[in-house]
């Protein structure tokens, strides 16, 4: 079996019936078959069908050799810019219908929530909702507008989310970046994104949120941003500078083993880096479906990997499996 953990989906239909915050309610366009949505957040345009309903987006799995799916919010609709009520409404909303799909295709989908972050109360009872309706993870931006998650504000978020047994799946947002300049908002994804997870995951271990949290799991995107090629530089600027020794008394590369990282890299060679840096055990299938910047043949890539069997496996679905809790299960098995 083979299980992507980072994909986005629309659940449009969610936000259409919203009975309250109307005016703050992301807006679906869809014309010729092509689906343009907006929020706080920013715009996604061209969406084809298969974005947006989960019986047209299993031909894409199929094509794409995956068995199993993550469906994620986009980031775009995390909701952070919205006042906490609404927020939290639209989550609820959003986090309702993404199980609702991933119940009518329960062999082929897991469903990732969001939660309200600019109110850590509200989080928390949006991350408690989001376990008992059954999803198996919650997906969060690399910040909360100039508000670094290493924040002591987020603490009760975390600890919530370790006792509910909730995987993060951690993304950057696109505030920020100029995206009137076409060149400019290509760059905040293929710089800025990687670096905006880079400084988060760099804070969290420098500020011993990992020694507090031991059981917390994480899942970074885009292949950990750069922190498998920066953690060495990390570990030296650990043993120079006594400061960022405070919290912690093992050097920074100790913690790679603590992350998942998915294997949206665009290049076999920075896989093979990567898996080697951070370990098989702990790389996970990305295709960040159905975003132009994804991977849309990720086990062709993995295919190309001098690695055993069982690191191959571990991979393609066993590091998945462990990483949301769920047993191995075949296509057409009860």
């Amino acid at each position: 079996m083979n299980i992507d953990l980072h994909s986005h989906f629309f659940p449009i239909e969610a936000f259409q019936s919203a009975s309250k915050f109307r005016d703050k309610a992301p807006t679906a366009d869809l014309a010729g078959g092509r689906l343009t949505i907006k929020s706080g957040g920013g715009v996604r345009a061209n969406l084809t069908a298969a974005m947006y309903d989960g019986a047209v987006r299993l031909g894409e799995l199929d094509r794409m050799q995956i068995d199993l799916q993550a469906l994620s919010p986009s980031p775009i609709m995390l909701f952070y810019w919205d006042d906490p009520a609404a927020a939290g409404y639209f989550s609820r909303l959003q986090n309702e219908a993404i199980r609702a799909v991933a119940g009518k295709y329960p062999e082929r989908f897991v469903g990732f929530g969001s939660v309200p972050l600019q109110d850590v109360g509200e989080a928390i009872a949006v991350a408690d909702h989001a376990k008992r309706i059954g999803l198996k993870g919650l997906e969060i931006g690399t910040a909360v507008g100039d508000k670094q998650l290493d924040d002591p504000v987020f603490e009760p978020f975390f600890e919530a989310a370790q006792a509910l047994d909730l995987l993060l799946f951690v993304h950057p947002t696109e505030d920020g970046i100029d995206m009137d300049d076409p060149v400019n908002a290509m760059l905040g994804n293929v710089v800025q994104f990687p670096y905006r997870t880079t400084l988060m995951i760099e804070r969290l271990i420098l500020k011993g949120l990992f020694e507090k949290y031991q059981n917390l799991r994480l899942c970074l995107s885009h292949g950990g941003g750069l922190l498998a090629f920066n953690i060495w530089r990390l570990d030296h600027a650990y043993g120079v500078r006594a400061e960022l020794r405070k919290h912690i008394d093992k050097k920074p590369s100790e913690y790679l083993a603590r992350f998942y990282y998915d294997t949206i890299v665009h290049s076999a060679a920075a896989l093979a880096y990567l898996v080697r840096t951070v370990g098989a055990d702990r790389v996970v299938i990305g295709t960040d479906y159905p975003m132009a910047m994804g991977d849309f043949d990720p086990v062709a890539r993995i295919a190309q990997l001098a690695i055993t069997a069982d690191e191959r496996r571990a991979i393609l679905e066993g590091n998945a499996s462990r990483a949301l809790g769920i047993a191995i299960r075949r296509i057409g098995e009860g």
